[in-house]
Formats: structure tokens, C-alpha cells, sequence
């Protein structure tokens, strides 16, 4: 069985539990012999004109643009011509395994260019599914993407299935915005140190991006990096911080920790799995240590297509006129992968045990204490005497909202409303425990307020 991850930046292709190919969704726009993959890749700042890196990403528009279409097939057919190794025949049956961003609509396209390239697919499965299954992970699980073009969430329930809840796609770009925001970071300040423009000219941008994953894992590793060119017989370096690295990020890190908070119910304990490229940006795993109490397993590239030739197939009969589309497994259906297969795991919140409990909760201009007794917070007359009343009339926000009460060495916030009340921006599931330095946020747009620790 062939299973392949139709993720564009690492496009992976497996035969019977073996990973065949592993290469980003590069290819020149020509449609030239071996013009694909990472010899794409290696010219494509040199020649962005011909080089396309957006055709997988295009196919989720409707209506599917043709160029990308054509781009996409020619691409199958030479990665299935040049696929290393035996074992493959002329129209393989196949499972897809489709990204977050492919919704039925797109993979009615993906399915007509599959066949186009010579593939007899089996069906479509979720590609976070498999991961998860793949992982034997229980309790919640929320899967990380990060595409050439696009970042992505997915949460993932595990009992007697594997099944695909909420998803959600960021409103920024992927790897390769990320790549464009460290490159004019790095330019500038080897302007600044030497005067030399590495933008200026084609083949230096080409060094400086084939440059940039070595870069930001030794900034990552070491807290500085080196970047240094070879121009005409001279040497151009600069010296880069980890800090830079992520200031540079910021606007991708902000966006996925707004798809972790969308999808996470304020405080939950969860697994997130994300590529092991991603776990590795600077400054990101500190970013995520908010995350207390959850565990980021960072996994290979091609886990997921190798896990999918195990499945047994077809679990739906397939046709030509209907090919399934698996939106939730057996737990056993998949071989678990060994552990070799997981780049690292950290449990986040590192520093859960310096968070301290909060004392009072800063609202109008004044501190309220949190004493012995609950502190109650609803809308006006709603609420005792000494608990935080809130105007009539704000939308979103219940006579008797929420309330906070001390238990043991921590302080709870319990939910009573219709509506709702978010902790850091993720909805509270009933109850959550509170830390200082949480915000509350009641009704919409809603009332902000922070929780403090004075004297501890």
C-alpha cells in the first residue's frame, strides 16, 4: 500500500511501512524533467519566476485554478516515476492523507489529480488522525501544521475512535513567510555591520535562504548564530541572537498560540503534536511554556504517511464513482509507531511550580481580595453584597456569571454562565484553577480582569 502526506512542505510518499520520498512541494513552472522537490528548492530565490511553491496551497480555492492543477499533477507523476526503491506498480492503490486546509470541495480536486498521475486511491484520511492514532496518544490531542503556506490546528478525540474535531487555519502565512521575515531581519543588520546587501542579488538571497534552517537551530540551541557569505572573494558575517530570531517570528508565534487558545479549554492538560521543525524555531518553546501542565511531542516528517500504509484498506469500499473520505478511525486501526519515530517530548510549565496564586483581582481602578468566601461577579442586584457587579446591558454577560473561591493553595473560577468567561483567551470548560497573571474576560467584546499576587 502507498500512502502520501499531501503536506507541501514536506511532501512524504511510503510503501508498506517504509518512507520512499520526503521532499518539499517545489517545481519549476516548466515542467522540466526532475524539476522538482528539493532541486526546486535549492534555485527557487534565484529564479522565483519559474520556481512555484503555492500550487498545493491554491488547490483550497474555489474554483481550483487550473495552473495549479496542472502543476500539482506534473509533480505526482515525478515523484511516483523517480520513487526509490521496488515494490510499487502502474496505478497503486493509495491513501491521501489530507492537511487541515483541505475541506471536501479541495480534495474532489486533489482526487481528479491523483488519477490524472497515474494513482488508484483508496480513500482520504485525515492526516491528524493518523498521527494521533499512529501515536496511540489518549485524552486530548491537538495537532500542530505548518505548511509552506499556511499554519493550522486540529484537535483530535481519542476513545474507542480516533476521530477529527474543530479545526482551525491561521489568518497568516507559513514556513515560507517566516523564511522572508528572517531573511530581512538578517539583511538588515549585515547592512548594518558591513554594508553588503545579501537581497541585492539572487544567488546571495539563495545562500542566505538555504542558510536559514542551520541558522535558526543554532540560535535555537546555542542562543546565537553566524551567518556569514561568500561574495566575489569576500567574506560578509553577522552575528544573530535567538532574540533576534524571534522578534523576527513574532507575528506566527502570536497566531498559533491563538489557535492553541481558540481550540483548548482554558487550562486543560493536553498533547500537542507538532513537526519537529517547528518545536525547533527560537524562542518558541518558551513561548509555549504558558501551556502548563500539557506535553509537546515533536514527531518526524513522514510519520503519518507511514502509519497510513498500515491501515487496512480499503476500511470503505472505494469506487470510482465514490472514494471515502476517513474523518475518524479505529484505535488500533494503525501500527503505533515506535518511539524512535518522536523527535522529543517536554512537559510545558516548567516553571509551573514558581506560578504563584493569585491574592486579588485588579477591576475598576481597585484591587479586590480574594478572601475565605467566594467572590461572586454578575451583572447589577444580581449578585451579594462585596462581589464584583457589572453593568446591566453589556452583552454576553449573565446576572450571576461566574465565580472565584480559594481551595487548598490554589483559587478556582466556576462557570455559571450562558455565555461564557475565557481565561487567556480560551474558553473555561466549568471550572479552571487560576494563576497570577491571568486575565478574565466576561461577555463580548467584555470586561477585562487581571489577578494579581501582592505580599506572597
Amino acid at each position: 500500500m502507498l500512502a502520501i502526506a499531501l503536506d507541501d512542505r514536506a511532501l512524504a510518499m511510503a510503501v508498506d511501512g517504509e518512507l520512499r520520498s520526503l521532499q518539499p512541494s517545489v517545481v519549476y513552472r516548466d515542467g522540466g524533467g526532475e524539476r522538482t522537490g528539493r532541486p526546486a528548492w535549492d534555485v527557487q530565490r534565484e529564479h522565483p519566476t519559474q520556481v512555484a511553491t503555492d500550487h498545493w496551497a491554491e488547490l483550497a480555492r474555489e474554483p481550483v485554478p487550473p495552473a495549479a492543477a496542472a502543476l500539482a499533477t506534473a509533480e505526482l507523476r515525478e515523484r511516483l516515476a523517480t520513487l526509490p526503491g521496488s515494490g510499487v506498480t502502474e496505478n497503486p492503490p493509495s491513501w491521501l492523507l489530507a492537511p487541515a486546509t483541505f475541506e471536501a470541495g479541495a480534495l474532489g480536486a486533489v482526487l481528479s489529480i491523483a488519477r490524472a498521475a497515474g494513482l488508484a486511491p483508496a480513500g482520504f484520511v485525515d492526516a491528524s488522525v493518523v498521527t494521533t492514532a499512529a501515536l496511540g496518544l489518549e485524552g486530548p490531542v491537538l495537532v500542530l501544521e505548518l505548511g509552506l503556506h499556511h499554519l493550522a490546528a486540529t484537535t483530535v478525540i481519542c476513545g474507542d475512535r480516533v476521530r477529527r474535531g474543530r479545526v482551525s487555519v491561521g489568518q497568516c502565512g507559513g514556513l515560507i513567510d517566516l523564511y522572508q521575515g528572517w531573511l530581512q531581519m538578517i539583511a538588515a543588520a549585515m547592512v548594518k555591520r558591513t554594508r553588503f546587501d545579501p537581497l541585492h542579488e539572487g544567488s546571495t538571497e539563495q545562500q542566505l535562504f538555504s542558510a536559514l534552517p542551520a541558522l535558526a537551530r543554532e540560535a535555537a540551541g546555542c542562543g546565537m548564530a553566524r551567518a556569514t557569505l561568500e561574495v566575489r572573494g569576500e567574506c560578509f558575517e553577522v552575528e544573530l541572537s535567538r532574540d533576534q530570531f524571534a522578534q523576527a517570528a513574532r507575528d506566527l508565534y502570536r497566531e498559533l498560540l491563538r489557535l492553541v487558545h481558540e481550540l483548548r479549554p482554558a487550562g486543560m492538560a493536553l498533547t500537542i503534536v507538532a513537526p519537529a521543525v517547528m518545536a525547533e524555531l527560537p524562542g518558541l518553546r518558551a513561548e509555549l511554556e504558558q501551556l502548563s501542565g500539557c506535553e509537546l511531542v515533536a514527531i518526524y516528517d513522514g510519520l503519518a504517511a507511514v502509519a497510513a500504509t498500515r491501515l487496512r484498506a480499503p476500511l470503505v469500499g472505494a469506487s470510482a464513482e465514490c472514494v471515502p473520505l476517513l474523518r475518524a478511525l479505529p484505535r488500533r486501526a494503525s501500527v503505533v509507531v515506535p518511539e524512535s519515530a518522536i523527535a522529543a517530548r517536554w512537559r510545558l510549565g516548567s516553571a509551573a511550580g514558581a506560578l504563584r496564586r493569585p491574592t486579588h483581582l485588579l477591576f475598576a481602578g481597585r484591587a479586590v481580595e480574594l478572601g475565605e468566601g467566594p467572590l461572586e461577579i454578575g451583572r447589577d442586584h444580581a449578585v451579594a453584597a462585596g462581589a464584583i457587579r457589572l453593568p446591566e446591558g453589556l452583552a454576553g454577560v449573565s446576572r450571576r456569571h461566574c465565580s472565584l473561591r480559594r481551595e487548598g493553595d490554589g483559587v478556582l473560577l466556576i462557570d455559571h454562565s450562558r455565555f461564557g468567561t475565557r481565561v487567556n483567551g480560551e474558553r473555561v470548560a466549568g471550572r479552571v484553577q487560576l494563576h497570577a497573571g491571568d486575565r478574565l474576560r466576561i461577555g463580548d467584546p467584555g470586561v477585562e480582569l487581571d489577578l494579581i499576587a501582592v505580599g506572597e
